[in-house]
């Protein structure tokens, strides 16, 4: 039986905040086969620096809990990191090592104010704020293990969602703002190497 008109924004808005708490929960599960792209950094120019080897390091550790949301992102911001300095950071010298840390690379979960009272039964407002931010440094030692000197970058980057939106519309928006801060964070690091690193830029 179809219910009257003017039960339907009612019932939809009921459905929106149920909906919105079982996600806040961890309750529902996105649609296995949205697939997302694999990101890649290889049509960057790569920078290829005076180290026999390079040594990447993940510093970060994920809290797995809210607010943090990284652990269910399709692409984490550390990992989108990571792969930047695999496609990007080369070498070529007879000694010495390079080292690339990862020292942040969150997403967080931020709870926004929506309207309340009969207003809010009728609005589909802007309900979260997702936060992400990537911090990383590149280390270089000479041969002898001395500090050479190092280069550091970071970027950050905000996006709303609208509180009836789905698991799947939520994956994309995280992977879209992970792509577009790891993509900031290159264009950092890279300017930040051939700025304070450039003695050991090939």
């Amino acid at each position: 039986m179809t219910a009257p008109a003017a039960d339907r924004p009612i019932r939809r808005r009921t459905f929106l905040t149920l909906a919105t708490a079982g996600l806040a929960a961890g309750c529902a599960r996105p649609d296995p086969t949205v697939r997302f792209a694999d990101l890649t950094f290889a049509g960057r120019s790569p920078i290829t620096l005076d180290a026999a080897r390079i040594e990447i390091v993940d510093e970060y550790r994920m809290p797995l809990a809210d607010p943090n949301v990284e652990h269910r992102a399709p692409l984490a911001p550390a990992a989108a990191t990571e792969r930047w300095a695999r496609d990007v950071l080369r070498t070529s010298g007879a000694g010495g090592r390079a080292v690339f840390r990862i020292t942040k690379g969150s997403l967080v979960e931020n709870r926004l104010k929506t309207t309340g009272g009969l207003k809010g039964w009728f609005t589909v407002d802007q309900a979260e704020r997702y936060d992400a931010a990537i911090e990383g440094r590149l280390d270089l030692y000479g041969a002898d293990g001395r500090l050479l000197g190092n280069a550091e970058a970071q970027a950050t980057r905000y996006q709303t969602i609208a509180e009836d939106a789905s698991l799947n519309d939520r994956q994309r928006l995280w992977y879209n703002l992970v792509e577009a801060t790891a993509t900031d964070f290159a264009a950092s690091m890279e300017a930040a190497i051939r700025g304070k690193l450039a003695p050991y830029v090939r």
